[in-house]
């Protein structure tokens, strides 16, 4: 495995690169794919997205309001950098929809973002 010769701080700092922005600006545009990606029939399932810190929320609610989501993603421009951010859904079907069981979403939400998350921070570099 290769090495850096000088650590990623050290090289942020070097090319005035802020770290934590680009950290929060990647994490809301993934969690922001996941949502619009998101099959909505009621909206239940869309506005059951939930972003936490250190563990995930899988609570429920029985809102349907389709902007609850918005809220609930730009928690990552809020939540400490350096340690895990979660999205879950507590829906109990969240799993089937995830694989295949939605015709809005035949290849999941979570799966086909998280494979873009490189181009997420790319584009964070790039604009910040």
């Amino acid at each position: 495995m290769s090495q850096f010769s000088i650590p990623l701080d050290q090289l942020a700092a070097k090319i005035g690169l802020d770290l934590e922005t680009v950290a929060r600006k990647s994490t809301l545009q993934l969690f922001t794919a996941v949502a619009k990606r998101s099959p909505v029939k009621s909206g239940r399932f869309r506005a059951n997205w939930n972003v936490s810190a250190t563990t995930p929320n899988i609570s429920i609610t029985d809102s349907t309001v389709q902007g609850r989501v918005n809220v609930e993603a730009a928690k990552a421009l809020m939540l400490p950098v350096g340690g895990v951010t979660f999205m879950s859904n507590g829906i109990v079907y969240a799993s089937r929809l995830e694989y295949g069981h939605s015709k809005q979403a035949p290849n999941g939400m979570v799966r086909l973002s998280a494979q873009e998350f490189d181009a997420y921070v790319s584009r964070a570099v790039q604009t910040t």
